[in-house]
């Protein structure tokens, strides 16, 4: 048997992407898990949070064919889908030269996805959606894996809410936070990773995550989401949910589960928000239902880089101000860490190792400051 079959290359393949790519462990979950479940992953944000980068290195690890493209709107199907053939058109046929293009491709990045014009939106819809490509007319199978998708905005017009509605997992990517992670961003190589998971390999991965067992809880613990977001005024199509299942079964997968449970749900939270400022809620609702340790830790979390940008912000304004609140933060932190070690006698599977990243996280920030108040103070150089 393959040593995909073991969770713990995909663990490892995730911790070397965390370590390379800081403040994106949501992110490169979602994605992984997107890539085990063949679904399409849409990144919003501005230029330079290393979308790109991601998507190469995971392209990269699993030795895909992989096809990048940057859309305008004067952006052509040739771009794409490749060249007329002039062969072809001698005997009267309009066939493309699909070689090196889209159509061959495993893993796609897309940049500035929603430029995509009509000439192109038909052929992409197909594509994404049944993985076939039709040349003059017959059906291709492409051996497509997963479409990345950035943009700085959401799309607007009835055409593009359908390429939209494709991407099963999007994500909200911001500039690094933290002066360390940043530090360590500039300081690294080229973005790489050691772990090779081969195509063959891949493909046996998600006929494995096919074959985790859904079970009736965790069925149940859906429908109470679903109607949480009604009552929210949220509206999720039966087939976003019911597609949604892949994702869940791929999330109990890489934990080594051959059965979902309610808690493996939380990997929804970047696949029910239309726009980014409704992640908030969608996380309260979804994760009330499906892991309600899950969702304190990533509230400690989230107070706890909340700070840390207060923090930032003094620090470019007032000295003084600056080592005040990070001589505040350090009580803050240390709290936030007791507040973690209770919640983790109660925690499942997946919170367990979501409370070891977080407490981890707020360590990090906790030393980082503790740094800056003793050089501020004259203590340390």
């Amino acid at each position: 048997m393959s040593q995909i079959h073991n969770h713990n290359i995909f663990g490892q393949l995730r911790t070397e992407l965390n370590r390379t790519f800081p403040e994106r462990r949501n992110v490169i979950e979602g994605s992984l898990a997107a890539v085990l479940a063949q679904e399409h992953v849409l990144m919003l944000g501005p230029p330079g949070t290393a979308k790109s980068a991601l998507v190469r290195t995971i392209a990269s690890a699993f030795s895909g064919v992989y096809f990048e493209r940057l859309l305008t709107k004067f952006s052509t199907p040739e771009e794409l889908f490749g060249p007329i053939s002039l062969r072809a058109l001698e005997q009267d046929r309009f066939a493309r030269v699909v070689t090196g293009k889209l159509p061959e491709a495993e893993f796609c990045f897309l940049d500035e996805v929603f430029k995509s014009n009509s000439a192109i939106l038909n052929s992409l819809l197909t594509l994404m959606n049944e993985r076939l490509f039709h040349n003059d007319g017959a059906p291709i199978r492409t051996p497509l894996v997963s479409m990345f998708g950035a943009s700085n905005e959401l799309p607007e017009g009835r055409e593009l809410e359908a390429l939209f509605d494709r991407f099963m997992v999007r994500f909200d990517m911001q500039y690094i936070l933290r002066p360390s992670n940043l530090r360590t961003m500039l300081l690294m190589p080229e973005p790489a990773t050691t772990v090779r998971i081969g195509m063959s390999d891949l493909r046996a991965a998600q006929a494995g995550a096919r074959a985790v067992t859904v079970t009736d809880d965790t069925v149940e613990a859906l429908i109470n989401i679903r109607e949480g977001l009604r009552q929210e005024g949220f509206s999720i199509s039966d087939r976003r949910l019911k597609k949604s299942l892949g994702l869940v079964r791929a999330v109990a997968f890489m934990a080594d589960q051959p059965q979902t449970s309610p808690e493996d749900l939380l990997c929804l939270v970047d696949s029910l928000w239309r726009e980014p400022k409704e992640r908030t809620k969608v996380q309260q609702i979804v994760g009330k239902v499906a892991d309600p340790v899950s969702i304190q830790a990533q509230e400690v979390l989230d107070a706890a880089l909340e700070l840390s940008q207060r923090i930032e912000q003094a620090r470019q304004q007032d000295r003084k101000t600056f080592i005040g609140l990070a001589a505040q933060s350090l009580d803050m932190f240390a709290q936030q860490q007791s507040k973690l070690l209770e919640l983790s006698k109660q925690a499942g599977r997946r919170a367990s190792a979501l409370l070891s990243d977080v407490s981890q996280e707020i360590d990090g920030l906790k030393t980082e400051y503790a740094r800056a108040v003793s050089i501020g103070l004259g203590l340390k150089r």
